[in-house]
Protein backbone atom coordinates (compact mmCIF):
# COMPACT_ATOMS: atom_id res chain seq x y z
CA UNK A 1 0.00 0.00 0.00
CA UNK A 2 3.45 2.70 0.15
CA UNK A 3 3.62 4.49 -2.14
CA UNK A 4 6.70 5.79 -3.51
CA UNK A 5 8.78 8.67 -1.42
CA UNK A 6 8.53 10.92 -5.09
CA UNK A 7 5.35 9.57 -5.74
CA UNK A 8 4.27 11.32 -2.11
CA UNK A 9 6.17 14.24 -2.52
CA UNK A 10 4.38 15.06 -6.20
CA UNK A 11 1.17 14.39 -4.99
CA UNK A 12 2.24 17.35 -2.19
CA UNK A 13 3.39 19.29 -4.83
CA UNK A 14 0.73 19.28 -6.70
CA UNK A 15 -1.64 20.28 -4.32
CA UNK A 16 0.49 23.10 -3.42
CA UNK A 17 0.32 24.66 -6.49
CA UNK A 18 -3.23 24.36 -6.64
CA UNK A 19 -3.73 25.54 -3.23
CA UNK A 20 -1.45 28.39 -3.41
CA UNK A 21 -3.97 29.73 -6.59
CA UNK A 22 -6.66 30.12 -3.59
CA UNK A 23 -4.24 33.04 -1.85
CA UNK A 24 -2.99 34.31 -5.10
CA UNK A 25 -6.30 34.91 -7.18
CA UNK A 26 -6.71 37.93 -4.93
CA UNK A 27 -3.00 39.22 -5.51
CA UNK A 28 -3.88 38.94 -9.27
CA UNK A 29 -7.45 40.06 -9.20
CA UNK A 30 -7.32 43.03 -6.32
CA UNK A 31 -5.02 46.00 -5.66
CA UNK A 32 -2.07 45.07 -3.49
CA UNK A 33 -3.69 46.06 -0.16
CA UNK A 34 -6.64 43.49 -0.26
CA UNK A 35 -4.03 41.02 0.11
CA UNK A 36 -3.41 42.04 3.41
CA UNK A 37 -6.76 43.78 4.44
CA UNK A 38 -10.64 42.97 3.37
CA UNK A 39 -11.42 46.55 4.03
CA UNK A 40 -9.22 47.31 0.39
CA UNK A 41 -11.26 43.79 -0.92
CA UNK A 42 -12.93 45.30 -4.17
CA UNK A 43 -16.28 43.31 -3.01
CA UNK A 44 -17.14 44.50 0.62
CA UNK A 45 -20.39 42.54 0.61
CA UNK A 46 -20.47 40.04 3.49
CA UNK A 47 -20.19 37.32 0.83
CA UNK A 48 -17.11 39.14 -0.03
CA UNK A 49 -15.55 39.39 3.87
CA UNK A 50 -16.89 35.90 4.16
CA UNK A 51 -14.29 34.59 1.19
CA UNK A 52 -11.91 36.67 2.40
CA UNK A 53 -12.12 35.20 5.33
CA UNK A 54 -12.34 31.78 4.42
CA UNK A 55 -8.76 32.53 1.88
CA UNK A 56 -7.27 33.68 5.28
CA UNK A 57 -7.88 30.73 7.49
CA UNK A 58 -7.67 27.91 4.85
CA UNK A 59 -4.71 29.17 2.50
CA UNK A 60 -3.14 32.30 3.32
CA UNK A 61 0.68 31.13 3.91
CA UNK A 62 -0.67 27.65 4.35
CA UNK A 63 0.60 27.09 0.91
CA UNK A 64 3.22 28.41 0.62
CA UNK A 65 4.88 26.93 3.92
CA UNK A 66 4.55 23.66 1.85
CA UNK A 67 6.39 25.16 -1.10
CA UNK A 68 9.39 26.56 1.30
CA UNK A 69 9.30 23.32 3.43
CA UNK A 70 9.26 20.70 0.31
CA UNK A 71 12.01 23.29 -1.20
CA UNK A 72 13.88 22.35 1.32
CA UNK A 73 13.13 18.48 0.78
CA UNK A 74 14.08 18.47 -2.58
CA UNK A 75 17.13 20.14 -1.69
CA UNK A 76 18.03 17.04 0.49
CA UNK A 77 16.71 14.90 -2.25
CA UNK A 78 18.85 16.33 -4.90
CA UNK A 79 21.96 16.57 -3.33
CA UNK A 80 21.69 13.02 -1.74
CA UNK A 81 21.62 11.57 -5.21
CA UNK A 82 24.83 13.47 -6.41
CA UNK A 83 26.59 12.16 -3.48
CA UNK A 84 25.04 8.41 -3.97
CA UNK A 85 26.99 8.54 -7.24
CA UNK A 86 30.31 10.10 -5.86
CA UNK A 87 29.62 13.84 -7.61
CA UNK A 88 29.85 16.80 -5.32
CA UNK A 89 26.23 18.66 -4.95
CA UNK A 90 27.41 22.45 -4.98
CA UNK A 91 28.27 22.94 -8.50
CA UNK A 92 25.08 21.28 -9.70
CA UNK A 93 22.59 22.52 -7.41
CA UNK A 94 24.01 26.30 -8.00
CA UNK A 95 23.80 26.15 -10.91
CA UNK A 96 19.98 25.41 -10.45
CA UNK A 97 19.44 28.18 -8.19
CA UNK A 98 21.21 30.45 -10.63
CA UNK A 99 19.04 29.25 -13.08
CA UNK A 100 15.50 29.44 -10.63
CA UNK A 101 16.79 32.96 -9.58
CA UNK A 102 17.11 34.31 -13.48
CA UNK A 103 13.30 32.64 -13.90
CA UNK A 104 12.02 34.75 -11.17
CA UNK A 105 13.36 37.91 -12.27
CA UNK A 106 11.80 37.31 -15.44
CA UNK A 107 8.34 36.28 -13.95
CA UNK A 108 8.64 39.43 -11.64
CA UNK A 109 9.65 41.81 -13.79
CA UNK A 110 7.66 41.05 -16.84
CA UNK A 111 4.40 38.82 -15.84
CA UNK A 112 3.60 39.02 -12.52
CA UNK A 113 4.87 40.75 -9.20
CA UNK A 114 3.84 38.26 -7.02
CA UNK A 115 6.67 36.04 -7.82
CA UNK A 116 7.81 33.96 -5.27
CA UNK A 117 10.69 32.08 -7.26
CA UNK A 118 13.03 34.93 -6.45
CA UNK A 119 13.25 34.56 -2.58
CA UNK A 120 13.29 30.32 -3.14
CA UNK A 121 16.45 31.02 -5.16
CA UNK A 122 18.48 33.17 -2.82
CA UNK A 123 17.12 31.44 0.42
CA UNK A 124 17.79 28.02 -1.27
CA UNK A 125 21.55 28.59 -0.63
CA UNK A 126 20.71 28.36 3.27
CA UNK A 127 18.88 24.54 3.26
CA UNK A 128 22.79 23.44 0.85
CA UNK A 129 24.61 24.28 4.29
CA UNK A 130 22.37 22.03 5.89
CA UNK A 131 22.64 18.98 4.22
CA UNK A 132 25.21 16.99 6.40
CA UNK A 133 23.93 18.34 9.85
CA UNK A 134 21.55 16.51 11.93
CA UNK A 135 17.99 16.83 11.60
CA UNK A 136 17.35 17.87 15.30
CA UNK A 137 20.07 20.89 14.78
CA UNK A 138 18.16 22.22 11.30
CA UNK A 139 15.07 21.82 12.92
CA UNK A 140 16.43 24.04 15.59
CA UNK A 141 18.04 26.65 13.11
CA UNK A 142 14.88 26.87 11.03
CA UNK A 143 12.41 27.12 14.04
CA UNK A 144 15.01 30.11 15.54
CA UNK A 145 14.99 32.23 12.18
CA UNK A 146 11.70 31.80 11.86
CA UNK A 147 11.35 33.31 15.58
CA UNK A 148 14.10 36.07 14.49
CA UNK A 149 11.35 37.05 11.57
CA UNK A 150 8.65 37.16 14.60
CA UNK A 151 10.97 39.52 16.49
CA UNK A 152 11.34 41.97 13.71
CA UNK A 153 8.00 42.05 13.38
CA UNK A 154 7.63 43.00 16.38
CA UNK A 155 10.22 45.82 16.98
CA UNK A 156 8.97 47.35 13.69
CA UNK A 157 5.38 47.25 15.21
CA UNK A 158 6.45 49.08 18.68
CA UNK A 159 8.26 51.32 16.71
CA UNK A 160 5.45 51.97 14.26
CA UNK A 161 2.58 52.41 17.50
CA UNK A 162 4.46 55.03 19.22
CA UNK A 163 5.03 57.73 16.13
CA UNK A 164 2.65 60.63 16.26
CA UNK A 165 -0.08 59.85 14.00
CA UNK A 166 1.40 62.57 11.38
CA UNK A 167 4.46 61.01 11.00
CA UNK A 168 2.76 57.67 10.95
CA UNK A 169 0.63 58.64 8.14
CA UNK A 170 3.58 59.65 6.10
CA UNK A 171 5.50 56.58 7.05
CA UNK A 172 2.44 54.73 5.40
CA UNK A 173 2.51 56.99 2.40
CA UNK A 174 6.50 56.47 1.75
CA UNK A 175 6.66 52.56 3.12
CA UNK A 176 3.42 51.47 2.83
CA UNK A 177 2.23 53.09 -0.18
CA UNK A 178 0.70 49.60 -1.64
CA UNK A 179 0.40 47.11 0.91
CA UNK A 180 -1.73 49.46 3.47
CA UNK A 181 -3.82 51.59 1.35
CA UNK A 182 -5.39 51.29 -2.00
CA UNK A 183 -3.17 52.91 -4.37
CA UNK A 184 -4.82 54.82 -8.05
CA UNK A 185 -1.37 55.03 -9.14
CA UNK A 186 -1.76 51.06 -9.33
CA UNK A 187 -5.30 51.08 -10.22
CA UNK A 188 -4.51 53.17 -13.23
CA UNK A 189 -1.75 51.17 -14.37
CA UNK A 190 -3.19 47.61 -14.09
CA UNK A 191 -6.04 48.80 -16.17
CA UNK A 192 -4.20 50.58 -18.65
CA UNK A 193 -1.79 49.34 -21.41
CA UNK A 194 0.81 46.96 -21.22
CA UNK A 195 3.84 49.09 -20.83
CA UNK A 196 1.93 50.88 -17.50
CA UNK A 197 1.22 47.67 -16.58
CA UNK A 198 4.90 46.71 -17.05
CA UNK A 199 6.36 49.72 -15.24
CA UNK A 200 3.82 49.10 -12.21
CA UNK A 201 4.81 45.48 -11.83
CA UNK A 202 8.48 46.52 -11.79
CA UNK A 203 7.58 48.99 -9.10
CA UNK A 204 6.00 46.49 -6.96
CA UNK A 205 8.53 43.53 -7.65
CA UNK A 206 11.08 45.74 -7.12
CA UNK A 207 9.58 46.52 -3.48
CA UNK A 208 8.41 43.13 -2.64
CA UNK A 209 12.19 42.49 -3.56
CA UNK A 210 14.75 45.47 -1.84
CA UNK A 211 12.25 45.83 1.08
CA UNK A 212 9.80 42.93 2.30
CA UNK A 213 12.68 40.58 1.28
CA UNK A 214 15.05 41.56 3.83
CA UNK A 215 11.92 42.30 6.30
CA UNK A 216 10.26 39.18 6.29
CA UNK A 217 11.01 37.10 3.71
CA UNK A 218 14.23 35.89 4.17
CA UNK A 219 13.13 34.83 7.73
CA UNK A 220 10.50 32.98 6.75
CA UNK A 221 11.41 31.33 3.55
CA UNK A 222 14.60 30.27 5.07
CA UNK A 223 13.60 29.28 8.50
CA UNK A 224 10.64 26.79 6.18
CA UNK A 225 13.07 25.90 3.91
CA UNK A 226 15.32 24.23 6.72
CA UNK A 227 12.06 22.78 8.72
CA UNK A 228 11.50 21.32 5.55
CA UNK A 229 14.76 19.49 5.22
CA UNK A 230 14.79 18.13 9.08
CA UNK A 231 11.59 16.85 8.31
CA UNK A 232 12.36 14.78 5.27
CA UNK A 233 15.38 13.34 7.05
CA UNK A 234 12.74 12.55 10.30
CA UNK A 235 10.84 10.65 7.37
CA UNK A 236 7.70 13.04 7.37
CA UNK A 237 7.79 14.63 4.51
CA UNK A 238 9.23 11.87 2.71
CA UNK A 239 6.34 8.93 3.40
CA UNK A 240 8.34 7.33 5.75
CA UNK A 241 5.95 7.43 8.96
CA UNK A 242 3.25 5.05 9.87
CA UNK A 243 -0.42 5.68 8.47
CA UNK A 244 -0.90 6.51 12.15
CA UNK A 245 1.62 8.82 12.61
CA UNK A 246 0.60 10.86 10.06
CA UNK A 247 -3.25 10.48 11.13
CA UNK A 248 -2.19 11.89 14.84
CA UNK A 249 -0.38 15.16 13.37
CA UNK A 250 -2.94 15.92 10.73
CA UNK A 251 -5.48 15.93 13.39
CA UNK A 252 -3.89 17.81 15.93
CA UNK A 253 -1.78 20.02 13.80
CA UNK A 254 -4.53 21.37 11.46
CA UNK A 255 -6.97 22.81 14.37
CA UNK A 256 -4.35 23.54 16.24
CA UNK A 257 -2.45 26.25 13.46
CA UNK A 258 -6.75 27.16 12.47
CA UNK A 259 -7.22 28.27 15.95
CA UNK A 260 -4.53 30.19 15.75
CA UNK A 261 -4.59 31.83 12.52
CA UNK A 262 -8.69 32.25 13.72
CA UNK A 263 -7.25 34.24 17.02
CA UNK A 264 -5.32 36.19 14.47
CA UNK A 265 -7.92 37.24 12.19
CA UNK A 266 -10.73 37.82 15.51
CA UNK A 267 -8.17 40.27 16.68
CA UNK A 268 -8.03 41.85 13.41
CA UNK A 269 -11.87 41.85 13.43
CA UNK A 270 -11.65 43.16 17.03
CA UNK A 271 -9.32 46.07 16.38
CA UNK A 272 -11.24 46.93 12.68
CA UNK A 273 -7.98 46.08 10.62
CA UNK A 274 -5.91 48.83 12.79
CA UNK A 275 -2.40 49.77 11.30
CA UNK A 276 0.26 48.81 11.96
CA UNK A 277 -1.38 46.46 14.28
CA UNK A 278 -3.28 43.62 11.56
CA UNK A 279 0.22 44.15 9.38
CA UNK A 280 2.91 43.24 12.11
CA UNK A 281 1.11 41.69 15.49
CA UNK A 282 -1.82 40.14 14.86
CA UNK A 283 -0.57 38.86 11.74
CA UNK A 284 1.96 36.42 13.62
CA UNK A 285 -1.15 34.28 14.74
CA UNK A 286 -0.98 33.40 11.27
CA UNK A 287 2.93 33.39 10.49
CA UNK A 288 3.25 30.59 13.29
CA UNK A 289 -0.35 29.29 12.71
CA UNK A 290 0.54 28.44 9.07
CA UNK A 291 3.57 26.15 9.91
CA UNK A 292 1.32 24.11 11.91
CA UNK A 293 -1.61 23.99 9.25
CA UNK A 294 0.90 22.98 6.24
CA UNK A 295 2.22 20.33 8.42
CA UNK A 296 -1.70 19.20 8.94
CA UNK A 297 -1.72 19.40 5.35
CA UNK A 298 1.14 17.22 4.51
CA UNK A 299 -0.02 14.55 6.92
CA UNK A 300 -3.32 14.43 5.49
CA UNK A 301 -2.13 14.02 1.83
CA UNK A 302 0.69 11.73 2.92
CA UNK A 303 -1.95 9.67 4.97
CA UNK A 304 -4.30 9.75 2.35
CA UNK A 305 -1.73 8.15 -0.05
CA UNK A 306 -0.14 5.76 2.29
CA UNK A 307 -3.99 4.32 2.40
CA UNK A 308 -4.00 4.03 -1.18
CA UNK A 309 -7.37 6.37 -0.98
CA UNK A 310 -8.62 8.53 -4.15
CA UNK A 311 -6.36 7.04 -6.35
CA UNK A 312 -7.71 8.96 -9.60
CA UNK A 313 -7.44 12.63 -7.83
CA UNK A 314 -4.37 11.90 -6.27
CA UNK A 315 -2.99 10.67 -9.78
CA UNK A 316 -3.84 13.85 -11.11
CA UNK A 317 -2.38 15.80 -8.10
CA UNK A 318 0.83 13.81 -8.44
CA UNK A 319 1.51 14.50 -12.28
CA UNK A 320 0.56 18.43 -11.86
CA UNK A 321 3.33 18.07 -8.88
CA UNK A 322 5.88 16.58 -11.53
CA UNK A 323 5.35 19.97 -13.49
CA UNK A 324 4.90 22.40 -10.36
CA UNK A 325 7.34 24.93 -11.62
CA UNK A 326 5.81 24.99 -15.26
CA UNK A 327 2.07 24.84 -13.76
CA UNK A 328 2.93 27.58 -11.07
CA UNK A 329 4.35 29.71 -13.99
CA UNK A 330 0.93 28.80 -16.25
CA UNK A 331 -1.77 30.45 -13.68
CA UNK A 332 0.62 33.65 -13.86
CA UNK A 333 -0.14 33.69 -17.95
CA UNK A 334 -3.34 32.48 -17.41
CA UNK A 335 -4.28 34.89 -14.49
CA UNK A 336 -2.58 38.17 -15.67
CA UNK A 337 -4.17 37.51 -19.45
CA UNK A 338 -7.64 37.08 -17.93
CA UNK A 339 -8.01 40.25 -15.33
CA UNK A 340 -4.92 42.10 -17.01
CA UNK A 341 -5.75 41.72 -20.54
CA UNK A 342 -9.33 41.29 -20.71
CA UNK A 343 -10.13 43.91 -17.94
CA UNK A 344 -11.15 41.76 -14.92
CA UNK A 345 -8.68 43.32 -12.62
CA UNK A 346 -10.44 45.03 -9.29
CA UNK A 347 -13.83 44.24 -11.39
CA UNK A 348 -14.15 40.65 -10.21
CA UNK A 349 -16.77 39.36 -7.72
CA UNK A 350 -16.67 36.18 -5.55
CA UNK A 351 -18.08 34.22 -8.07
CA UNK A 352 -16.24 35.61 -11.11
CA UNK A 353 -12.96 34.27 -9.13
CA UNK A 354 -13.76 31.06 -8.14
CA UNK A 355 -14.66 30.18 -11.61
CA UNK A 356 -11.68 31.48 -12.27
CA UNK A 357 -9.84 29.12 -9.96
CA UNK A 358 -11.77 26.09 -11.37
CA UNK A 359 -10.49 26.80 -14.74
CA UNK A 360 -7.40 27.16 -14.28
CA UNK A 361 -7.22 23.80 -12.32
CA UNK A 362 -8.74 22.05 -14.81
CA UNK A 363 -6.22 23.08 -17.25
CA UNK A 364 -3.59 22.09 -15.34
CA UNK A 365 -4.86 18.78 -14.28
CA UNK A 366 -5.58 17.66 -17.83
CA UNK A 367 -2.55 19.40 -19.25
CA UNK A 368 -0.17 17.74 -16.97
CA UNK A 369 -1.72 14.25 -17.90
CA UNK A 370 -1.63 15.31 -21.86
CA UNK A 371 2.04 16.95 -21.57
CA UNK A 372 3.48 13.93 -19.29
CA UNK A 373 2.12 11.61 -21.72
CA UNK A 374 4.47 12.39 -23.96
CA UNK A 375 7.61 14.19 -22.19
CA UNK A 376 8.72 13.36 -18.72
CA UNK A 377 8.79 16.67 -17.25
CA UNK A 378 7.43 20.05 -17.36
CA UNK A 379 8.86 22.45 -20.20
CA UNK A 380 9.84 24.95 -17.82
CA UNK A 381 11.66 21.92 -15.88
CA UNK A 382 13.38 20.25 -19.00
CA UNK A 383 14.80 23.90 -20.06
CA UNK A 384 16.04 24.48 -15.92
CA UNK A 385 17.36 21.15 -15.93
CA UNK A 386 19.18 21.56 -19.59
CA UNK A 387 20.38 25.17 -18.09
CA UNK A 388 21.76 23.64 -15.16
CA UNK A 389 23.95 21.17 -16.80
CA UNK A 390 22.41 18.02 -16.19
Amino acid sequence: MNQPRQTILDVIRGTAVLGILLMNIRLFSEPYAAYFSPLAHTDQSISGHLWWQIQYLFADQKFMAIFSMLFGASTALICDKQLTIGKSPYGYYLRRLAMLLLIGLIHAYLIWHGDILVYYALCGLLPLLFIRVSALLTLLFGLLILAAGSANSLMTFNALKHLPDPVLSEVVAQHFAHSVVVNQAELDAFTAGWLEQVSMRAHLAAEFHLSTFPAWGVFRVSGLMLIGLALYRFGFISGHLSCRSYRNVALLATPAGMVLSFTGLWLNQHQHWQFPEYFFKNTLWNYWGSVLTACGYIALLAYISKRAWLKPWRDYLGLVGRMALSNYLLQSLLCTFWFYGLGFYANTQISGAVITIMIVWAIQLYGSKRWLERYSSGPVELLWRKLSGR
